[in-house]
């Protein structure tokens, strides 16, 4: 058994649309002080974080980002100045038909790109771990863990309940 102070609680949350809390903070802070309060030698050892959206979609958001910069920069600049700016002389031929189509490619990348990344993003995640083992996986689980599993799983690996 490892040493109390060595215990490290970990939960991690992600945009928590599935279970309609605004404020996915709160609810880490909620499950941190009823943890703390069965289990006193976790005080201070408990931390809260995100879930990682998976790597194909940090990738594109990063892609989406540097797009909406240059679209920005395009719109601000004009297409001219803009296409000096990079080094050549006129617009390219395709340049004509971006600018026809300016809004409903504006509408494309600055609003329905990015809510379609942020959609999977969020994994509603609710993950709980003690000293690196899962001690709760929302995910596998595919519900939220009752407060009754929470303590049974923590006192299962040492800890006393108060």
């Amino acid at each position: 058994m490892i040493a109390a102070t060595s215990r490290l609680l970990m939960a991690l949350l992600v945009v928590v649309a599935v279970t309609g809390i605004d404020r996915p903070g709160a609810m880490n802070q909620g499950v941190a002080n009823f943890l703390q309060e069965k289990f006193p030698e976790l005080r201070g050892k408990i931390e809260g974080a995100n879930y990682p959206a998976p790597p194909i979609v940090e990738f594109l958001s990063h892609v989406v980002s540097i797009a909406q910069l240059i679209g920005l920069a395009w719109m601000l600049l004009g297409s001219s100045t803009f296409f000096r700016m990079v080094g050549l002389q006129r617009p390219p031929a395709w340049a004509a038909t971006v600018q026809q189509n300016a809004i409903q490619i504006g509408i494309f990348l600055f609003l329905l790109l990015p809510q379609f990344l942020a959609k999977w993003t969020a994994t509603g995640a609710f993950e709980v771990y003690l000293d690196g083992e899962t001690v709760f996986s929302k995910l596998s689980e595919g519900r939220f863990p009752k407060p009754e599993e929470l303590i049974k799983a923590i006192a299962s690996a040492g800890l006393e309940v108060q």
